[in-house]
């Protein structure tokens, strides 16, 4: 749970007071899952306001050379999402479940292997459109290879396996097509000009959709419905 507050002044007088108090049901999630944020923000400005998310892949490399050594810091963002315009003097909600879906990706790897580490970290904040201050907070997130299940429940989720997008670490290794019994020197060979080929992209734990699953349990029904035989009319002369 995160909350922040700001008052607007004009000179020394003040005109109102923007607050936001948002609540994260949980910290953890499976690839596929729905982030569920919550939102109460009160607009007793004379602005407009407007909420919007960031879910963020941090990821940190060391190298083992010399005393210090070297590190290397990228980041990269996965989602973003624009909530509505949120008019002065009122009050408005926001519930994010249908509306942040974790992609596939790499999952969190912290403290497991000592040249890489992978994080991410879900930003909201409230932008005010005429003066440009904010209010913001961060949330950090678990990306986990075990979806969320519900105590005593028949209904598990189902999870698969699928290719990690392609705009975060983790799913922009593309290179040139690997042949057998030859060296890869750097250069694309024949492969045209502006033309990619996947040379590895690995694969991680992600949870089955409920389109996919209907889906196919659709296909079976009527791949399983009997079919009547037609019998064939036979003319009399």
């Amino acid at each position: 749970m995160g909350a922040d507050q700001r008052a607007t002044c004009c000179l020394c007088c003040r005109k109102g007071v923007v607050s936001v108090r948002s609540n994260l049901e949980r910290s953890a999630y499976c690839c596929g899952e729905s982030i569920r944020l919550k939102a109460d923000i009160d607009n007793q400005s004379d602005e407009v306001l407007r909420i919007k998310l960031k879910l963020v892949q941090y990821v940190e490399f060391f190298i083992d050379r010399g005393v210090l050594g070297m590190t290397k810091e990228v980041n990269h963002t996965v989602l973003e999402y624009r909530g509505d315009p949120i008019s002065p003097n009122t009050r408005s909600k926001f519930d994010s479940s249908s509306s942040l879906v974790v992609p596939v990706m790499p999952p969190t790897l912290i403290g497991v292997c000592r040249l890489l580490q992978i994080y991410y970290v879900l930003k909201v904040w409230v932008e005010m459109e005429k003066s440009g201050d904010d209010l913001h907070m961060n949330f950090p997130i678990t990306i986990a290879t075990c979806p969320f299940r519900i105590p005593n429940s028949n209904q598990q989720p189902k999870i698969e396996y699928e290719m990690c997008c392609d705009h975060v670490e983790g799913g922009m290794y593309i290179g040139p097509e690997f042949l057998l019994g030859q060296v890869y020197d750097g250069t694309m060979g024949c492969v045209e000009e502006g033309e990619t080929v996947v040379l590895y992209r690995p694969v991680y734990v992600c949870v089955k959709s409920k389109g996919k699953t209907d889906q196919s349990s659709s296909t079976r029904t009527e791949d399983s419905t009997p079919k009547s035989p037609q019998r064939k009319l036979e003319q009399k002369p």
